[in-house]
């Protein structure tokens, strides 16, 4: 308000400037022209006068704090001018009394209301005084003629004249203020309303930038028009890169479920986008890698309801759809694992009759040599067979874990040693280890499982690293502690882990996995190996999904495979 008032006077003190010397130069030009020149010193010190107070204005504006003070005081001395103005051109007969209703206007611009009522009230009470001194002879105005007034008109005549100017001072000064305070208010509300719509902007804004969604407009033909920065994240795209490519095609949607935007408008009332449209769709990151994106389009409406474009709101999915994919897995592995189990128990029982009864008979007859070969093939093939039923049976069981602390250091040593004085391991086979900082000063590494089954996955990936390599090559085991894992593998982190975590790497030169199969190694029954059941890796999973650790196969054929477990420790 204070700026706004300053700006004001300043703006009054320059076009009194201009307008006085334009007015009063005009005189003189008039003056000299016509050869009458008594008018020409009056005019010339009105002028200079109006210049000293501009000059006197502009230096109060520097001591002066009260604003409507030096307004007042500056239009004071505009009305004093004008009546200087009225006295040398005629008095009475003076054709200037208009001059008071640019004062009065310029009160109303500036002091609204009142200030154009006191402005009209200063002004009829000059013009009065003036009048009345002249009409009693008190002052004797000058003419353009360069002779005194002589008054000839009535005191009817001169009241009436004072009456019409007072009435048209008051008049402007009802109308100027009713304007002025008309667009004062206006003002207001348009200050208010563009307070509240930078505000709106400003949320808008701060909403579209923040919201976890991605977010991407189109205009009438289809064509990319913003994408907030959620959407950037997403696509790994930057707006300047999608921008103007068709929305469509960029995000891979099906053409005839989704038409282009003036296909469908074609259609009015009804048409595809009346009500939102979902999509899910498979998307290529800019990086290549795919994702599953559900997208909600609708269309874009302005605030009179005319469709200006399409809007979509897309989120990633794709860490819900491997969800999904696991539990659904999980639910048919459950269910035809409750039946194979009960399967598998019932065969377990004749199995073992079975074998007893060929042992026996084995020892109580007298076969020939083929007989014999037979019989040891029945009972080799039952031991197989039991065996398949029993890695079955502990797989399809619920595991139930004696958590307690343990070395996992002690743990590797254990399984390493076994595996050297197996068969499986040949002497081109090379088997190293590494322990990084030991959380004991002994350089123990210590972590909260249950010993044996960590056991059983240790020795289950180490023999298949040493098949893998066939006659030679080197497997590393490497132990260090680690950050929380951030990529999702076969296993998922519960919302309770406390403390740290832990790395156990196992490196192998073997032939490697083809990727084709790489995403079925935990299946139960999936098995490359001859003679496999297809269980061993499958049961490691469990194991370590129970722990609620994370398992991680990377692999290239020919060139070895490498499996990451992280575990809380």
């Amino acid at each position: 308000m204070h700026k706004e008032l300053l700006f004001k006077i300043k703006s009054l003190m320059v076009l009194r400037v201009l307008i006085i010397s334009i007015f009063l130069g005009t005189i003189i030009i008039f003056q000299i022209k016509s050869g009458q020149l008594p008018l020409i010193v009056p005019v010339t010190i009105l002028i200079a006068a109006t210049y000293l107070l501009t000059i006197v204005y502009s230096l109060l504006l520097l001591f002066i704090k009260n604003l409507k003070f030096l307004c007042y005081l500056q239009l004071i001395g505009d009305l004093m001018v004008e009546s200087g103005v009225i006295y040398i051109s005629g008095g009475i007969e003076s054709p200037f009394p208009f001059l008071y209703i640019l004062s009065i206007i310029a009160a109303s611009i500036v002091l609204y209301r009142t200030g154009s009522y006191i402005t009209a009230s200063a002004a009829s009470i000059l013009y009065g005084t003036l009048v009345n001194l002249e009409f009693y002879d008190i002052l004797h105005p000058l003419t353009f003629y360069g002779t005194s007034a002589n008054i000839s008109l009535l005191g009817e005549a001169v009241i009436y004249t004072v009456f019409l100017n007072i009435s048209a001072f008051y008049l402007v000064a009802f109308l100027s203020g009713y304007l002025s305070e008309k667009l004062k208010k206006a003002g207001e509300e348009l200050e208010e309303k563009s307070e509240d719509f930078v505000q709106l902007m400003t949320f808008h804004e701060n909403v579209v930038k923040n919201m976890g969604s991605g977010l991407v407009t189109a205009d009438l033909n289809g064509r990319i028009v913003s994408l907030n920065q959620a959407g950037e994240g997403i696509t790994g795209y930057n707006f300047e890169e999608v921008r103007g490519k068709p929305y469509q095609i960029f995000f891979n949607l099906p053409p005839l479920k989704i038409p282009p935007i003036p296909s469908f408008l074609k259609r009015g009332e009804g048409g595809f986008l009346e009500n939102p449209v979902y999509n899910e769709v498979v998307f290529t990151r800019k990086d290549g890698r795919r994702l599953h994106l559900g997208m909600n389009i609708s269309l874009l409406r302005d605030d009179k309801n005319t469709v200006r474009g399409t809007v979509a709101v897309f989120q990633d999915l794709t860490n819900i759809k491997e969800m999904e994919d696991k539990v659904l897995k999980n639910e048919k592995l459950a269910a035809i694992g409750r039946i194979a189990a009960g399967i598998a128990h019932e065969i377990r029982n004749p199995l073992a009759s079975i074998s007893g009864s060929i042992q026996v008979l084995k020892d109580e007859i007298t076969a020939d040599n083929t007989n014999k070969k037979l019989m040891e093939i029945i009972l080799r093939e039952t031991e197989r067979l039991n065996f398949i039923i029993t890695e079955f049976l502990i797989y399809a069981s619920p595991y139930k874990k004696n958590l307690q602390k343990c070395n996992i250091k002690e743990l590797v040593n254990e399984t390493i040693m076994l595996l050297k004085n197996s068969k499986e391991c040949l002497p081109g086979i090379n088997i190293t280890t590494n322990f990084e900082n030991g959380s004991t000063n002994n350089g123990e590494i210590i972590i909260n499982a249950d010993p044996k089954q960590i056991k059983q996955v240790l020795w289950n990936l180490c023999l298949n690293s040493v098949q893998a390599m066939e006659r030679c090559g080197t497997m590393k085991i490497s132990v260090s502690p680690t950050s929380p894992p951030l990529i999702k593998g076969a296993g998922h982190p519960s919302s309770g882990w406390v403390g740290g975590f832990l790395d156990i790497i196992i490196e192998d030169t073997g032939t490697g996995i083809p990727e084709a199969d790489l995403k079925k190694i935990f299946d139960p029954f999936f098995t490359t190996k001859e003679g496999g059941t297809g269980l061993g890796l499958s049961t490691v999973f469990k194991i370590i999904e129970s722990h609620n650790g994370i398992i991680n196969v990377e692999s290239k054929v020919g060139k070895g495979t490498t499996v990451k477990i992280t575990l809380p420790m």
